[in-house]
């Protein structure tokens, strides 16, 4: 599948600058030929406008072949086709080709355009002098003509090796634009696996636990409430974790969308903080006064109050019998800072940098206990990120954690 991806990639960004190279080519081109043409004709209409005067130098350039040597000539002709009257600079008799090209302009309907003669190329231009006679202005444009063709060489070799160098380099970026798509792919196997691994275990558990029970109907209902209670914890479980889910499949396509009000911030935070007591209490944890000014704040107050529950939720399930929780609210000027803080276990640096990925565990023994599945977190940094916020953590093995959050006041 990449291997495609990379072909079509490299394939499309040569195609384009193939274009832009041929377009480019072609504009050189047509200017330099129109910039010839335009001197071209400039001279044709000068010599036209001095008829009959012969001021023209005897020898004036272009020599390839002596018998075709004339860089510019003129000469009058009348209605039979006759020559009355030629440039100085021209003697037919050492040029009998030039009388067959005389003939074809005179001969020609148009009052101006190219005749050939073997190798040479000649713009004429033809007007009528009085009623009988025709006068005609010649100029070689053969040393022009070859020029553009040697130039058009240039730019198409120039061309050919620079759509090499484009080749070698749109491969290089379309490696390079891969990465992320790669990471993604792999990431999104991974969640698949994961969720479909801890979607399975809860099932099982619940379906173990019904053939168990299918096979005890005579026992009571109250003899066999532990296996009941079993099949409950096992379906909120699995409850929490399709909710998370579907949570992060909306985040992921954009579809589930923030509630924007104005409401007091450190209400908020109290209300999700408050009924912790009773859980810290029964773990034996020290669950601190919440520290927190009024504050006004406008973002999505059910998304808050979820952040600082899942916050405080998982300092409460790394923290030892003992430990402390706690959690701070202060204005910073045009953001406000909400900690979460425990004397918990701490994150080494090695899990510190992966926590906020999807299903990612430090210890996933001990998280299935919990009932953890590791979606917590990435959940709390969509809900900050979706408030145009950012947060990271300050942790010491075996000393604890702070998570700092940071969310503008207004978004």
């Amino acid at each position: 599948m990449f291997n495609k991806l990379r072909f079509r990639l490299t394939l499309t960004n040569v195609i384009v600058v193939s274009v832009i190279f041929i377009v480019f080519v072609l504009s050189i081109f047509l200017v330099m030929n129109k910039i010839v043409n335009d001197q071209t004709e400039q001279l044709v209409n000068l010599i036209a406008s001095n008829a009959g005067v012969s001021n023209l130098p005897e020898k004036n350039g272009y020599d390839k072949h002596e018998e075709h040597q004339y860089r510019y000539f003129y000469i009058r002709l009348d209605s039979s086709g006759k020559i009355i009257t030629t440039s100085t600079n021209l003697n037919l008799q050492n040029s009998p080709h030039l009388s067959e090209m005389i003939s074809e302009a005179f001969a020609a309907k148009r009052s101006n355009g190219v005749v050939d003669i073997d190798e040479e190329t000649y713009q004429f231009f033809k007007s009528s002098v009085g009623s009988n006679e025709t006068f005609i202005a010649f100029v070689n444009t053969h040393a022009e003509h070859e020029m553009l063709g040697e130039l058009l060489i240039v730019l198409m070799l120039a061309g050919l090796g620079g759509l090499v160098l484009v080749f070698f380099a749109s491969l290089y970026m379309a490696n390079r634009s891969l990465i992320p798509i790669k990471e993604a792919w792999n990431r999104q196997k991974a969640f698949v696996a994961d969720a479909s691994h801890e979607l399975r275990t809860p099932l099982s558990v619940i379906e173990t636990t019904i053939d168990l029970l299918s096979n005890r109907k005579e026992k009571t209902i109250a003899s066999q409430i532990k296996w009941l209670e079993n099949i409950q914890t096992e379906n909120k479980r699995m409850t929490k974790l399709v909710s998370d889910l579907l949570l992060l499949a909306r985040a992921d396509s954009d579809q589930d969308t923030l509630e924007l009000q104005s409401f007091p911030l450190h209400t908020a935070l109290l209300e999700a903080y408050i009924p912790f007591e009773a859980v810290a209490m029964q773990k034996g944890i020290y669950l601190q006064a919440f520290n927190g000014n009024p504050i006004e704040f406008y973002g999505d107050e059910a998304k808050i109050k979820q952040l600082a529950v899942i916050l405080v939720d998982n300092g409460i399930k790394y923290t030892p019998s003992g430990g402390t929780v706690g959690m701070t609210l202060k204005d910073i000027g045009d953001s406000v800072e909400i900690c979460v803080t425990d004397s918990g276990e701490g994150i080494s640096e090695e899990h510190s940098g992966k926590i906020f990925q999807r299903f990612y565990r430090v210890d996933k023994s001990r998280s299935r206990k919990d009932g953890s599945v590791g979606l917590g977190l990435s959940i709390a940094e969509w809900i900050v990120k979706q408030h145009s916020g950012h947060i990271n953590v300050d942790s010491i093995k075996g000393k604890g954690s702070i998570f700092h959050i940071y969310l503008p006041k207004q978004k």
